[in-house]
């Protein structure tokens, strides 16, 4: 190890924890752009900013069906213990239930934050995600979870991506089709696993080995094949045998229908095998998926019974959308041109007001301008201009302003 990588403590300077990395140079210009540009669409719906603590009580999180296994847990001075957050709808689901309980209905809250996860190789590495998310409170009818899914599509196209779809489910219908049988909860998520990795073998003979009513191990199957356009809705209600699957269709239908309406219908695919996702999702459930990418890059859906859980009963949905991994998208496919510095001033001592005065003036101009702070000579410095992209060299000496246009000038 060489002797400037280490520091007084003797540990590497690149020694990182497990699942986190660092945002620099470009990579944090597209994280800037992606997080402006989702907030100018949110925020032109209507949304408001809510800002959550890093850190929730412990208690909060499980209330929210939070899998334990996903917290950075802690003890806090008083001897409680709280824990790193690894969702923000929870914590939104706290604020609504208190803070803003007496709030005019509906709330339209949004929020641009990190959360925290505990890697593990079926989740993924990362420990901490940097999420952007939107919840509308206070409505239970199908044009709230509409208005959710037509922002979402309407945040990814404004970022400039085009090969995407949200695949939308309800998690009624599945609930419908196992409520009359003695499938314990533990086998249901099992069943849920294997329908979200559409892994028909390992389904049929988790099925065959349990003893299910008659026709029920084929229904199941059969979910596996409902996905595609609106078609999809009419099948699969020739196969709900039971009011709550009917129920769940008849909503997502209606959902459906006013995704049409508003002409964004084409974006969206009819997927009742998507019935995974966080414990306290009733209704709803919606994945977005980029092609160029080959993951999801937002998830969502309705939750009408999770701030009950903080004493007041009051429906909600909202999605959130994964920024890291639509950084990816944007940087692949050179969505945007990031800004550069314009213009490097360099100057001498006796220049130097006039040099504050003209970076000044061009930054009013809307330029972006570095005075030199380097003791080096004018080839150094139009090589380091040249590096960083700027277009141009400007002289102060004493026969006035010289410019150096950087891009006649041989490297």
């Amino acid at each position: 190890m060489r002797k400037e990588e280490v520091t007084m403590s003797g540990r590497a300077v690149n020694n990182m924890p497990a699942g986190v990395t660092d945002i620099l140079l470009d990579d944090a210009q597209l994280k800037h752009h992606v997080e402006s540009s989702l907030r100018e669409v949110i925020e032109a719906w209507g949304y408001v900013e809510a800002i959550t603590p890093m850190f929730e009580c412990y208690e909060v999180l499980l209330a929210g069906g939070i899998d334990p296994e996903w917290m950075y847990k802690f003890s806090d001075p008083g001897g409680g213990i709280i824990a790193l957050r690894p969702d923000l709808t929870t914590p939104i689901a706290r604020v609504v239930a208190t803070r803003l309980r007496e709030a005019p209905k509906p709330l339209r809250l949004y929020y641009i934050e990190n959360v925290f996860r505990r890697p593990d190789p079926k989740r993924g590495k990362q420990a901490e995600l940097s999420q952007a998310g939107i919840e509308l409170v206070g409505s239970s009818q199908p044009a709230a979870d509409a208005e959710v899914v037509a922002t979402a599509i309407e945040a990814l196209q404004q970022l400039g991506i085009d090969d995407f779809q949200l695949n939308l489910g309800q998690i009624g219908f599945f609930q419908g089709i196992v409520e009359d049988t003695t499938l314990s909860e533990a086998e249901i998520t099992v069943i849920k696993e294997r329908l979200d990795r559409r892994d028909r073998e390992e389904l049929t003979r988790f099925l065959q080995a349990r003893d299910l009513p008659e026709g029920k191990e084929r229904l199941i199957l059969e979910i596996l094949t409902l996905c595609g356009g609106e078609e999809v809705i009419e099948r699969a209600s020739g196969l709900a045998d039971n009011k709550t699957s009917e129920a769940a269709l008849e909503n997502l239908a209606e959902i459906y229908r006013i995704l049409d309406d508003y002409h964004l219908a084409d974006r969206v695919v009819i997927d009742l095998a998507e019935v995974r996702g966080f414990g306290y999702y009733t209704g709803l459930m919606f994945e977005g998926f980029s092609r160029s990418l080959g993951s999801s890059i937002l998830k969502g859906g309705r939750y009408d019974d999770l701030i009950a859980k903080f004493g007041y009963p009051c429906p909600a949905v909202g999605c959130a959308f994964d920024i890291d991994r639509i950084r990816i998208i944007v940087q692949k496919e050179k969505l945007v041109a990031l800004p550069k510095v314009d213009a490097l001033v360099r100057f001498s001592r006796e220049h130097r007001s006039e040099a504050y005065e003209l970076a000044k003036t061009l930054r009013v101009q809307g330029k972006r301008a570095e005075l030199e702070v380097i003791d080096r000579s004018e080839e150094e410095a139009v090589a380091y201009a040249r590096q960083k992209g700027m277009t141009e060299l400007i002289v102060l000496e004493e026969g006035g302003k010289r410019i150096v246009p950087l891009e006649n000038v041989k490297q």
